[in-house]
């Protein structure tokens, strides 16, 4: 059987990754290392469904979910985390507050409930039917929330600038 980071070099190889993110994906990576490279390529990935959900399934569940990124899961206790990346038919509620800065990325059939006060700033890219409903208490947050496919988002509250993207992905 292929090693894990053989197997999304080569699907990355299909889908245009270049020789610099293919060097990064080294036999033995840890899971942890692969999800970081995950969440700082996340354009390319978003852009290219690279990896699949499938894949994401078949190779990542249960065990990519403490370094930030989901499938498929009910999440009711991840506060003022700094990346989330939300795939397949997850269910989330989230909080934001304090001086945190966020990002998440809502993809797939997700719905969730995202809580932010005091001074957090947050940027929400979601894509295909995510649905989110986003609340801000206070007038000090700042969220902004850029729509991608058909994706939808309910807003709560003042700070929340919403920006609907014409197309699937970036």
């Amino acid at each position: 059987m292929m090693e894990l980071a053989e197997v999304l070099k080569r699907d990355g190889v299909d889908k245009g990754l270049c020789r610099l993110w293919r060097g990064k994906l080294k036999a033995g990576m840890s899971i942890e290392a692969m999800i970081q490279l995950y969440i700082r390529g996340i354009d390319f990935c978003i852009c290219e469904d690279y990896p699949t959900l499938s894949f994401i399934r078949e190779n990542f569940k249960g065990k990519c979910e403490p370094y930030g990124a989901f499938v498929d899961d009910d999440i009711t206790d991840r506060r003022n985390a700094p990346d989330t990346v939300l795939n397949g038919d997850c269910k989330a509620m989230l909080e934001y507050d304090g001086y945190s800065v966020s990002r998440i990325f809502a993809r797939h059939n997700t719905k969730a409930a995202i809580n932010v006060s005091n001074h957090a700033i947050l940027t929400i890219d979601a894509f295909n039917q995510s649905d989110l409903i986003v609340a801000v208490s206070g007038s000090d947050a700042q969220v902004s929330v850029n729509l991608y496919g058909d994706s939808s988002v309910q807003c709560i509250g003042d700070g929340i600038k919403v920006n609907k993207k014409n197309k699937v992905s970036y």
